[in-house]
């Protein structure tokens, strides 16, 4: 979203930021108009995303022309020289045109990729169809957006309306995901109508939109002034494991914080309009506690009640001197199909002092010998020590087992004596059913100060290691996995299996 000479330009991410959230249509909005500034960024995880985005459109860049097509790349140019380079590649027939500017009117885009098409078209013989590099394995609905505003641009530079557009992702090495266009133009035009008639809106007006907690919120640039606002308000979304039906059904009551459902009687004094009135008990009780927290301004928690016989803490196993405490690390977007690059468990040894071992995968081959090390190693504990468990928080690990296993094609049989034993045990199941805590989220991290548990290293240099780890896995830059970088990861990954150990304890006591 940009003024330029008194019009308001709006892009193909607008449109997807729309749907997202229209909270963030009217930030933009005043940050256009110079009534706002965007936040600062240095969040590594949105800086490694774009640049795997740009790595990826390269490769798919560098597998179009290993085929012998033509590819110019106008990444260079912006504005009214990108567009009429763009068209001038569309008229000589170019095959690939990478990074293309296409605008009409208030509209503008810029497609990943152009491609060319033997469909007849305004330019000759030939026409040319929409091409997307996306790192996700599902194609979401802005992106199918973007797609289509793309496509309408392209349709009125070319004189046709193109049959198809198409995502490639990077699973499988790379996999083209076409559609047809046609399919999404009605939802396409009713989206674009609703941004523009948001962005005819006084920019002056950004607070009386609400910032409602959403998926984006995750990627988006905005998020510490939405959440310090969320805070200010103490807003529902404070509320743990609530979701956005629940608020709703709340806020139709005239109950729009967390203090106010905290101080609610039971049994509650109204019935929903769908669903029973459980989850909203449960909801309120949560909300009692996590403002017990914080009048206390100390972690407050409670064990459920009644007990049950297969859930909760009757989970939770005899421990044994066995016990492994496990955690994986991987990355989906390596290709071709992910990397689990670091298994890490924590052990008691012989003497009964705690080890932490680990074993790094980089290739398929280490990959596959780092999941027959870690296999071996649970049947050869598990021989000796017959009431060996498998701690861990939530159901990453199982399902990284049962992934490798199946694209190793190794220790089928092995995997399946463990799983049917029931050896292993998700901590995050135990919390969910044990008890309540004064925890605006029920991740091991937020947990940690029950337990009085410290991490060797910050979270922040944490998340930056495993981006230029990522990073270089999907390059295949080796090379930029020095020592350093590598023992960085590792505490992570040690914190997390030992974090796991002293919440196994703490359950216990």
């Amino acid at each position: 979203m940009e003024l330029k000479n008194g019009t308001l330009v709006l892009s193909a991410t607008d449109l997807s930021n729309h749907l997202g959230c229209r909270h963030l249509t009217s930030l933009d909005l005043a940050v256009a108009h110079g009534l706002a500034k965007v936040p600062p960024s240095n969040d590594p995880a949105r800086e490694a995303l774009a640049a795997r985005g740009l790595e990826h459109e390269a490769r798919y860049l560098d597998s179009l022309s290993a085929h012998g097509l033509q590819v110019e790349n106008l990444a260079h140019l912006r504005g009214t020289p990108a567009v009429e380079a763009t068209v001038q590649a569309m008229r000589a027939s170019i095959d690939v045109i990478a990074q293309g500017t296409l605008q009409q009117g208030r509209w503008a885009g810029r497609p990943d990729v152009l491609l060319r098409v033997e469909v007849p078209s305004n330019l000759g013989g030939w026409s040319y169809e929409v091409v997307d590099t996306k790192l996700a394995a599902e194609t979401r609905a802005g992106t199918i957006l973007q797609l289509a505003l793309y496509s309408d641009l392209l349709a009125q530079a070319q004189g046709r309306l193109p049959e198809r557009f198409s995502v490639v992702t990077p699973e499988g090495g790379l996999t083209v995901l076409p559609d047809r266009v046609l399919d999404y133009l009605a939802y396409y035009r009713l989206v674009r109508k609703a941004l523009e008639q948001s962005a005819e809106r006084d920019p002056r007006t950004a607070n009386d939109t609400y910032p409602e907690p959403v998926p984006a919120c995750d990627v988006c640039r905005w998020w510490q002034a939405c959440d310090a606002r969320w805070h200010d308000d103490d807003h529902l979304s404070l509320v743990a494991n609530i979701s956005r039906l629940h608020r709703r059904t709340l806020e139709d009551q005239g109950i729009r914080t967390l203090e106010r459902l905290a101080q609610l009687p039971l049994p509650l004094p109204f019935s929903p309009r769908r669903g029973s009135r459980e989850p909203y008990e449960r909801l309120r009780e949560q909300a009692r506690i996590q403002l017990d927290g914080r009048l206390q301004k100390a972690p407050v928690h409670e064990l459920l009640q009644p007990f049950d016989a297969e859930h909760g803490l009757a989970r939770l196993p005899e421990p044994s001197s066995g016990d492994i405490f496990l955690d994986f690390e991987g990355d989906p977007f390596v290709p071709p199909s992910g990397r689990e690059f670091l298994v890490g468990l924590v052990q008691a040894d012989d003497s009964g002092e705690l080890r932490y071992h680990t074993r790094w995968a980089r290739t398929d081959a280490e990959e596959r010998g780092a999941f027959e090390w870690l296999i071996d190693r649970m049947l050869d504990t598990w021989a000796r020590h017959p009431g060996m468990h498998v701690y861990h928080y939530a159901p990453y690990e199982p399902a990284a087992i049962k992934r490798l296993m199946g694209r190793h094609a190794t220790r089928q049989e092995e995997v399946d004596r463990l799983l049917r034993a029931e050896r292993f045990v998700d901590l995050y199941g135990v919390v969910k059913h044990a008890l309540r805590a004064s925890v605006e989220s029920y991740s091991i991290k937020k947990l940690e100060p029950f337990y009085d548990f410290e991490r060797q290293l910050p979270l922040r240099d944490a998340s930056a290691a495993l981006h230029r780890v990522e990073r270089a896995l999907e390059l295949g830059d080796f090379d930029a996995i020095d020592a350093d970088l590598r023992g960085n990861v590792e505490s992570y990954n040690q914190d997390d299996c030992r974090s796991a150990l002293h919440l196994r304890d703490w359950l216990e006591e």
